[in-house]
């Protein structure tokens, strides 16, 4: 089994390619273009990875990845995914996002068709959750440029199944947390704002509440439905667990004994969607169950954090 994994040197999927080299013997190909976001340091260099860096953007780039390798299953992770970029400026979310997504559908249909492409897309493009959960079948109703150009990517996908029968597999996946990930997300700007003395910054009133979940139950959740998943369906992600930004934080703060004195509420983000949860049990129907709680995932991410330095300081 060959795999291909784009965005493959982030956060997620430099996970994903470390526990698929661990515990398969699949070859795996990957593509990243080392964006602020990515490091070569993130993923091991051996025989069974091949690591091509480029553009997804670029067509001819990834036809002539697809021409050498031909891949049996995708993973198309690669994504602009900080909402607040995107706010600031959204060029590079509609070109990564939409273009890049366009660019590897098209390898897939017009050089080699996988087994199965997974087109990761975000349980942000349901919009705001008042009350329930979302189901894989609900409308799209994303509110940023971030999970617009996600969303996008996601109906882009599902008409490349529809009108040319790419075996596409959807995901959505609620917020991830865990080793290597960037330090402007939430979760490791409050750990790294406490390890240097900072004040950690807190959107609105605080209470905006985000499923969260640890990346090692996500990629586990990932290898079932590479296995399992049906080409033509989407799957939720998610752990369940939900929480208000300042209970996570409060938690935080009470793990690395900080005092409140590090918290200082900021006026909120324009358009700060209120609630995603999303119902995963389509998911669970493939054997998957998440195996990690938030504390003990909160417990290993935080020891990562303070142990590894070097990561967040070449920041």
């Amino acid at each position: 089994m060959k795999v291909l994994i784009t965005g493959s040197c982030g956060f997620i999927y430099s996970n994903v390619v470390i526990y698929l080299l661990q515990h398969t013997m699949w070859d795996i190909v990957s593509i990243d273009k080392l964006t602020y976001a990515g490091s070569l340091l993130n993923v091991p260099q051996c025989k069974r990875h091949k690591l091509y860096i480029g553009d997804i953007c670029d067509y001819h780039f990834v036809k002539k990845i697809f021409e050498l390798e031909k891949p049996d299953l995708v993973i198309h992770g690669a994504a602009e995914s900080h909402v607040d970029n995107s706010i600031e400026s959204s060029h590079e979310f509609v070109n990564t996002n939409v273009i890049g997504t366009h660019s590897v559908l098209e390898a897939a249909l017009k050089v080699h068709m996988p087994k199965k492409f997974i087109n990761i897309s975000t349980d942000e493009c349901y919009g705001s959750v008042e009350a329930g959960h979302s189901k894989e079948t609900d409308r799209l109703m994303p509110r940023s440029p971030y999970s617009s150009t996600k969303a996008a990517a996601d109906l882009l996908g599902q008409s490349y199944f529809t009108t040319y029968g790419v075996p596409i597999i959807t995901t959505r996946c609620s917020n991830n947390f865990g080793p290597r990930q960037h330090q402007e997300k939430f979760i490791p700007k409050i750990i790294i704002n406490i390890l240097t003395g900072q004040r950690v910054p807190l959107y609105g009133d605080g209470k905006n509440v985000r499923e969260w979940i640890y990346v090692k139950d996500h990629y586990k959740a990932l290898q079932a439905i590479m296995e399992k998943g049906i080409p033509g369906e989407a799957y939720n992600i998610s752990s369940g667990i939900e929480k208000q930004n300042i209970d996570v934080i409060k938690t935080i703060f009470e793990i690395m004994n900080a005092d409140e004195s590090f918290l200082e509420y900021v006026n909120d983000r324009q358009g700060h969607d209120r609630r995603y949860s999303v119902d995963c049990s389509k998911l669970k129907a493939l054997g998957w169950e998440p195996e990690y709680t938030f504390e003990s995932a909160i417990l290993h991410t935080i020891g990562w954090y303070n142990a590894n330095k070097w990561f967040w300081k070449k920041q």
